[in-house]
């Protein structure tokens, strides 16, 4: 028996859904030995190394995704195949997709109109049809996809992610001068609200101790906001993008971690930063009460103020620093590589038959 996996993801799909991915795929390889991923001519394979690969045909893309694979399933005994990145072939039935949310809809500013008509026509077409497999990653994400598409919730079948990947380091304080450290992403794209965190900064008074470091990608336009809003530069560092050590020692020296979001399908990082120890602020979503419940503190997303005083109590209140990193550390522990991996295989294993 063959599992395939298809890797458009490693030349298309980027942030949480290509690490979910990549994540997974090596999860499932080395719990099993019929997994093979397929990959266009074009992939950077250097993040699936490992991993049993074949290359597939020569052109990349939805050309590649809508024909050259499905031809290579058909002509190989016609294996089940699991999209892990929010598309799917049309026309292949013996497949299991993972939708994440429906942020094409609700956010077409975000996406070419070409990947908008393809995501449309590949979620009617190759995950609702009839015998296809629908998985999503959170409740939140499984109503959203019901309601949008009109379909039995019950039909979406729902798979937590894992949080466990980052190396784990202690809790770090550095000697000197004690200042509050607040660690945040700063991604570009609406939805990430990235700016919420530099006007909560700016509505603090000028003796406060918070400074904020952002990592990952940054959002060019996020440094001249700041300077906008009258944020002293020296209370931001724009770090930019990190390898995993450097992200966990982030968190692991953060006195908060800022999760501004307007909109997710699951949200990994404010997990990642409790398992190591982080404080979370969350913005009040659904998404974010499902999977962090009574271990975060919540803030209007669009509204800064209420960020700026939950910054205010974290860098007066060692002790509520203290409850929110043991809140923090307990409920990590809930999301797990190996229980994602656990409940894959049971999928896969029913669909395979």
């Amino acid at each position: 028996m063959t599992i395939a996996v298809n890797g458009r993801f490693l030349i298309d799909s980027f942030g949480g859904v290509r690490r979910f991915a990549t994540e997974l795929t090596h999860h499932l390889a080395e719990s099993r030995d019929d997994i093979v991923l397929l990959v266009p001519a074009s992939a950077d394979t250097s993040s699936v190394e490992g991993i049993r690969t074949e290359t597939v045909g020569r052109l990349a893309g939805p050309a590649w995704e809508q024909l050259e694979l499905p031809r290579w399933l058909r002509r190989h005994g016609s294996p089940l195949l699991l999209n892990l990145a929010n598309i799917a072939p049309m026309t292949y039935r013996h497949q299991i997709t993972v939708l994440h949310d429906i942020a094409p809809a609700i956010r077409p500013q975000d996406f070419t109109l070409p990947f908008r008509l393809q995501w449309q026509l590949a979620v009617r077409f190759g995950m609702l049809r009839r015998g296809q497999r629908l998985v999503t990653v959170s409740h939140a994400s499984q109503r959203e996809i019901a309601e949008r598409f009109g379909v039995d919730p019950t039909a979406i079948e729902v798979v937590y992610e894992g949080a466990d990947s980052l190396p784990l380091i202690p809790r770090q304080t550095p000697p000197g001068e004690r200042r509050t450290r607040v660690v945040a992403f700063g991604r570009h794209g609406a939805a990430k609200n990235t700016r919420a965190v530099i006007d909560a900064l700016a509505l603090l008074p000028a003796s406060s101790d918070v400074d904020v470091e952002f990592v990952g990608n940054l959002d060019p336009e996020l440094e001249p906001h700041a300077a906008s809003r009258g944020v002293a530069p020296a209370r931001i560092r724009w770090t930019g993008p990190v390898s995993d050590d450097e992200l966990a020692a982030a968190f692991a020296r953060a006195d908060a971690f800022v999760w501004p979001s307007l909109h997710e399908g699951f949200g990994l990082p404010p997990l990642e930063a409790q398992r190591l120890g982080a404080p979370v602020l969350a913005s009040d979503i659904p998404i974010n009460r499902e999977i962090l419940g009574d271990s975060a503190r919540y803030f209007a997303p669009t509204q800064p103020e209420e960020l700026a005083s939950l910054l205010s109590e974290i860098s007066d209140s060692p002790a509520l620093r203290e409850t929110l990193s043991e809140a923090s550390l307990a409920n990590a522990e809930r999301f797990t590589w190996d229980a994602t991996t656990t409940a894959w295989n049971r999928i896969i294993d029913r669909e395979a038959r």
